[in-house]
């Protein structure tokens, strides 16, 4: 999106004619005044709820992303299958839980 713009340099500033501030205003652009500067750019995309809510906790520190990364390797599918022959032997958790409810009875 191109728009043309004649503006003129005067010594309180920058000088730009209305109708192209309300063209600006009627498109999907914003205009943010700042102490010492103004701002033109696109708007947003509209931001679901939770998004919202998620950049408002990120930008005020209450939020961090993860900064965790695996440590070792991935393990094999071989590994894997040893391990739960390794593991595997024995009773289930849930009878030697059991048979140690009846010891306390």
């Amino acid at each position: 999106m191109d728009i043309s713009i004649t503006a003129q340099v005067i010594p309180q500033g920058l000088l730009i004619p209305r109708a192209a501030i309300h063209e600006w205003l009627e498109r999907d652009i914003e205009v943010i005044k700042d102490k010492e500067r103004i701002i033109i750019q696109p708007k947003p995309a509209p931001r679901t709820e939770k998004e919202r809510v998620l950049q408002i906790l990120e930008s005020s520190g209450l939020l961090v992303k993860p900064q965790w990364k695996p440590t070792s390797p991935p393990v094999s599918p071989a590994e894997r299958a040893e391990m739960a022959k390794k593991f595997g032997v024995g009773r289930t958790l849930s009878e030697i839980v059991i048979e140690e409810r009846e010891e306390r009875w």
